[in-house]
């Protein structure tokens, strides 16, 4: 039977969302395990090692570099479409280093799924998709919901019957990521089948979210005892703390390091050659327009900022491009404008009346010291004067602001609308007329003199494009060589220390870096790098390593075996501290006890006429889940609550942070219906989250024994 003009175009409404939705399935697809390990299962973990011109290889499983820079590419390009804008280098970084995780998580996985022997069969797959799609994963699912977010199952039954090669392409897509997906779930109840949960874990975590405390405390803080002398300690005291405590400062083997880096930044040269682009850009916007979109091709295809078809508020752009708008009619293009998003063009092409007002204002700040309000006003006063009598409000402004801009802007604060200033500061501006001098304004800053200059309520139409200055393939180069070139004078016996303060490098220490641990400025952890940190010598040197869009070279200055750390190195910095809080702490429960016997009716507060220098609160709804915000997450304070009957008066609690009493005024009783109620979706809940450590845990395993090549750096 022929199909109606009605259910073609509906056919072909379904092919359309199934092609917009396209980019994202392969994304997916291409990398499933990203999908079913990092999002679902929520691990983040990496390993890497050895030393071989190959790009990666897992166990042998070789990633070739086009196969992980084409997923990298499809991720920045989704991301660029989502918000509109070019990708700055540290999120590319970031999604670079998520690709490679999500590779290696997903080489480490296949590979047990090979060996534990697991599959699924084409039966599986056709049992999901035709009876249970309400079930399907939410990638597939969302290309099947209404505009309300519904899942339109007449909708998936039509598409599920199309021939078409896109339906089939599609389809076919989906099978692959349903399998993905199965595997994955399979794998995952091997690694946790001996997980349990027990009632009593049942149990503990209902009443940790549903039995609520309404108490009152008094709390006496550690930072209240302030007599440094009486908490003297001896070397013989941090040194018993030492003995008693050991286990608390043993040491994994560990370096030490400094580095120098050489920052990838945009040079005079390149900053040319964008003004020499954008002057361009700029005359072809005397042409284009927007009816034969022209302008909006432009736009799209040299703005870091993407079309924008509506009118916005003045407040959307940066400061000078405002001051421009403000002053500019329909047609008029800028020149071009230098701020922090980077060099900019634009021409009007509509502006409209708003009921949102803009203020353009200049100021002098005279902040208060030392609580000597009269002396600011009157400084303040004075300057008033002088504005009045004709002096420049912005030169005087660079003169005596106590606004840190004020150098930079000479009082120009721009345009701005309501609720951008504090209270003060905008009823006197809204307020004003135009060229009206007002002051002085007390503010919680200080003392403002403020000119109004410009009052207006407009919003735009326009075509803006944005250009980034950034270092160029040539200034990159020139980086790296400089790079090169140190490493190889210091290689030739030139000091780290006077090599770098001749070529202007500051050089940087770091803090002791385990095996385990994160190598300063690096944003991944780099196997290759920590194995050679640890097997060189003292003052050993790495070749030029790029990090975070810069590159690094690093140097070994200290290397520390596993054990303990040394007492001398640490008696100081942590042993006193801890040492003192102990004496405090026996202080503080002293005089915790004498003040027990001192409550009066039962009432705590009573003790604030004995010892009003300590805190007292009263909490009317505190649970273990969500603790007072004052007490903080505190479980000597929440166990001990918990334990105690309606009316009861703790003895002292030492806690994190103090010492408490506290009475329980009452305690919502346990319901046993509501927690039957509840009881199996906590058990549901803590089954999954055991099941993910576990997993986590596995993987992470995994990826410390594997042998893993790891050659990105040599690609980038």
């Amino acid at each position: 039977m022929a199909k109606t003009k009605q259910e073609q175009h509906h056919n072909t409404g379904i092919m359309n969302k199934m092609r917009d939705k396209m980019p994202l399935i392969i994304i997916i697809l291409i990398i499933a395990f990203l999908a079913t390990i990092v999002f679902e299962w929520g691990m983040n973990y990496m390993g890497m090692g050895g030393q071989t011109e190959a790009f990666a290889k897992i166990n042998n499983q070789e990633i070739t570099y086009q196969e992980y820079e084409k997923i990298v590419q499809q991720q920045v390009e989704q991301m660029r479409q989502q918000s509109g804008k070019d990708v700055d280098e540290n999120t590319i970084a970031s999604i670079r280093e998520q690709v490679w995780n999500s590779l290696v998580s997903q080489a480490i996985s296949k590979q047990a799924i090979e060996k534990y022997g697991i599959t699924v069969s084409d039966n599986e797959i056709l049992d999901w998709v035709r009876n249970r799609p309400e079930t399907l994963p939410d990638p597939i699912k969302r290309n099947f919901m209404d505009s309300t977010g519904v899942f339109n199952a007449g909708f998936y039954q039509q598409a599920l019957g199309m021939k078409t090669k896109e339906a089939t392409q599609f389809w076919s897509q989906v099978e692959n990521y349903l399998r993905e997906t199965l595997l994955s779930e399979k794998l995952q109840a091997i690694l946790s089948q001996g997980v349990v949960v027990s009632e009593a874990d049942i149990l503990e975590k209902y009443k940790d979210e549903n039995m609520r405390a309404n108490m009152s405390y008094a709390f006496l803080d550690l930072n209240s005892l302030t007599d440094s002398a009486q908490f003297a300690v001896t070397d013989n005291e941090l040194k018993e703390y030492y003995e008693k405590n050991k286990n608390d400062f043993k040491q994994e083997e560990a370096v030490k390091l400094k580095y120098v880096q050489f920052l990838d930044l945009a040079t005079a040269e390149d900053s040319s050659i964008v003004m020499k682009q954008m002057e361009r850009f700029k005359k072809d916007m005397q042409t284009a327009n927007v009816e034969d979109s022209s302008l909006i091709k432009m736009i799209f295809e040299n703005s870091s900022v993407s079309w924008n078809p509506e009118f916005q508020k003045a407040n959307n752009f940066e400061p000078v491009v405002s001051k421009f708008l403000f002053k500019a009619k329909p047609g008029d293009i800028s020149d071009i404008l230098i701020g922090e998003d980077g060099y900019q063009v634009l021409k009007v092409l509509d502006i409209k009346q708003t009921e949102d007002p803009y203020v353009n204002a200049s100021h002098i700040l005279i902040n208060i010291e030392n609580d000597d309000s009269a002396g600011a006003k009157t400084k303040a006063q004075g300057i008033f004067d002088r504005v009045k009598n004709g002096e420049s409000i912005n030169d005087l402004a660079v003169e005596f602001s106590n606004d840190p801009t004020a150098k930079q802007n000479r009082g120009d604060l721009g345009w701005f609308m309501k609720g951008a200033m504090v209270k003060e500061f905008e009823d006197a501006t809204f307020g004003a007329n135009v060229g009206d001098l007002v002051g002085p304004v007390k503010t919680k800053y200080g003392y403002h003199i403020i000119r109004v200059t410009g009052k207006e309520s407009k919003e735009f139409k326009v075509a803006q494009l944005t250009k980034i200055v950034g270092p160029s393939s040539r200034s990159k180069q020139l980086t790296k060589k400089r790079a090169e070139d140190f490493f190889d004078e210091v290689n030739k016996g030139e000091n780290f220390d006077s090599l770098a303060k001749r070529m202007n490098l500051q050089t940087v220490p770091s803090q002791d870096v385990t095996r385990t641990g994160q190598i300063p400025m690096m944003n991944k952890k780099n196997t290759n790098l920590t194995k050679f940190l640890f097997d060189s010598k003292v003052n050993g040197i790495t070749e030029p390593v790029k990090g975070g869009g810069n590159i690094y070279i690093y140097q070994v200055v200290e290397k520390k075996p596993e054990g303990y750390q040394n007492f001398d190195s640490i008696k100081v910095s942590i042993i006193k501290p801890k040492v003192i809080n102990e004496k405090k702490f026996t202080v503080l429960m002293g005089i915790a006890k004498d003040l027990e016997g001192k409550i009066q009716g039962g009432d705590i507060m009573s003790l604030k006429n004995v010892a009003p220098q300590y805190i007292y609160e009263q909490v009317d709804s505190f649970s273990v889940a969500r603790p007072d915000a004052k007490i903080g997450q505190d479980y000597a304070v929440s166990s001990t609550v918990f334990n105690m009957k309606d009316g009861e008066i703790s003895k002292p609690i030492k806690g994190t942070r103090g010492v408490y009493i506290v009475k329980v005024n009452s305690i919502t009783p346990f319901n046993e219906q509501d927690y039957l109620l509840k009881a199996e979706d906590i058990k549901k809940e803590l089954l999954s989250t055991k099941r993910q450590a576990v997993v986590s845990e596995w993987l992470q395993k995994m990826q410390e024994e594997a042998d893993i090549i790891d050659n990105r750096d040599k690609y980038m």
